[in-house]
């Protein structure tokens, strides 16, 4: 790998990082699970630690992908959902009720026009030391206008290590999880290890498996339709209609009618339900916790 390669990748992180430092402001995959690396803490246990490994994208970009997101409660848990607008450049509904909200011209309806505004957040492909079986996962966390999130930690490290991703030289991080008072998982430290070889499997080195993996997150973070995520703003719960071939209230359903597009969003609403733990307390206003998967 020439010398040209490296720097440019390192440039492309420290430039998007000074560019977020001076802005202080139906789908049809399959939910599978070993797609998603997530910071959760089982229930009843307050601290953890995990192991990753992040991969140098093939093209020398940053390996951290911007996205927008919005975030709404679902049967009681905040779910998280790409924002049409921002990556589709299409009609957004989340969008549409923060225009409408604002429009009024009330300050009451300017507070409550923030819980649909859209939110950055990363995307990061890792291997996790734990589960290398699995293959390449996608993390996902926020943006923290505090500069005290996860993307801030990292960024640490590469400004004082270099290319912590590097597939021959690079470093495993020790994520060192911690629940606040509130009892939600934070990540307290990242820890680097020394430098390594991303794994002695010269097959995956060579790009046979793990850095050859060309796929991005909208494969497993599918962004929603605009009728879909219209019902999550209402407040609804979607579920796929088969006789009329589209999104509608599931309560609207008798159970025969349920399309097998439904099984996604009950699959993953039924694993976030065990896995994330949000306090309902909480609201989107708040700089939620690292600990969400794909929903």
């Amino acid at each position: 790998m020439s010398q040209d390669t490296k720097k440019s990748t390192l440039d492309a992180i420290l430039e998007q990082h000074e560019k977020n430092s001076s802005t202080q402001t139906s789908s049809t995959n399959k939910f599978d699970e070993r797609n998603y690396f997530s910071t959760f803490l089982p229930k009843g246990v307050n601290t953890g630690k995990k192991t990753i490994r992040i991969l140098k994208p093939k093209d020398g970009s940053s390996p951290f992908v911007e996205v927008h997101v919005h975030k709404k409660q679902v049967n009681g848990d905040w779910k998280t959902f790409a924002c049409l607008k921002t990556e589709e450049n299409k009609p957004c509904p989340f969008c549409e009720a923060r225009e409408a909200l604002l429009a009024t011209g009330k300050d009451s309806d300017k507070e409550i026009a923030k819980n649909y505004s859209n939110k950055k957040a990363y995307v990061l492909k890792v291997i996790d030391r734990e589960k290398e079986a699995d293959g390449v996962k996608f993390w996902r966390f926020n943006h923290s206008y505090k500069k005290t999130g996860t993307y801030d930690k990292l960024i640490d490290l590469i400004k004082e290590l270099g290319e912590i991703y590097d597939n021959k030289a690079g470093r495993d991080l020790t994520i060192n999880i911690t629940r606040d008072n509130a009892g939600i998982p934070n990540i307290s430290s990242i820890v680097h290890k020394d430098p390594s070889r991303l794994t002695t499997d010269e097959n995956k080195v060579n790009g046979l498996a793990w850095i050859n993996d060309e796929r991005t997150w909208r494969e497993v973070y599918p962004v929603k339709a605009y009728d879909f995520l219209y019902l999550i703003v209402k407040g609804l719960t979607p579920a796929w209609d088969k006789t009329n071939n589209k999104w509608v209230d599931k309560e609207s359903l008798k159970s025969d009618n349920v399309g097998n597009e439904s099984d996604e969003l009950d699959a993953e609403l039924a694993t976030g339900k065990v896995k994330t733990e949000t306090s309902t307390n909480a609201t989107a206003n708040v700089e939620d916790p690292d600990n969400d998967l794909p929903f």
